[in-house]
């Protein structure tokens, strides 16, 4: 189904951040390292991809805006800030909520099954139809006839 199975081994362990870290897990942090005064930004512990797939997943299987942590399942309003950075917090695009693409194999499956049936319809006929023509393209047999052949394959 999913297009990218990394994500789905990933996933389960993202919401168990999100459970812990809660906001935080969405969000770069800022750190000091002790051996210099610089600062740096540290990645966020869950993905902006990962956590937008968590999201869909919550939206289609209706659990969106409560996280059962017990199953972990479902996505909390208060997460979506750190997600969309204050924007958009708690709205749903209908874009969002479009499955994934799947291999075109699987989308026009019904089409090919379709197609085929009405091929195998025919096939016997056709089956038939090519040997009468093969055995009709072979040369008479028979002595009398094969001796005419080879005098006149020999003469050219």
């Amino acid at each position: 189904m999913a297009p990218y199975a990394g994500a789905l081994k990933r996933i389960p362990s993202a919401l168990q951040k999100l459970h812990a870290k809660g906001l935080a897990a969405l969000l770069p942090e800022k750190i000091v390292d002790p051996m210099s005064t610089l600062e740096r930004w540290k990645k966020p512990v869950v993905s902006r991809r990962i956590a937008k797939d968590l999201r869909k997943r919550a939206i289609k299987n209706g659990t969106y805006g409560a996280y059962d942590s017990e199953k972990g399942i479902g996505w909390e309003k208060s997460w979506d800030e750190g997600l969309f950075g204050g924007k958009n917090v708690g709205k749903i695009n209908w874009m969002e909520v479009r499955g994934f693409k799947d291999t075109k194999r699987e989308r026009t499956r019904e089409s090919r099954a379709q197609r085929v049936e009405l091929l195998l319809e025919t096939a016997d006929d056709k089956i038939a139809e090519f040997r009468q023509k093969f055995r009709d393209s072979k040369p008479e047999g028979g002595v009398e006839n094969d001796l005419k052949r080879r005098i006149k394959g020999s003469s050219k």
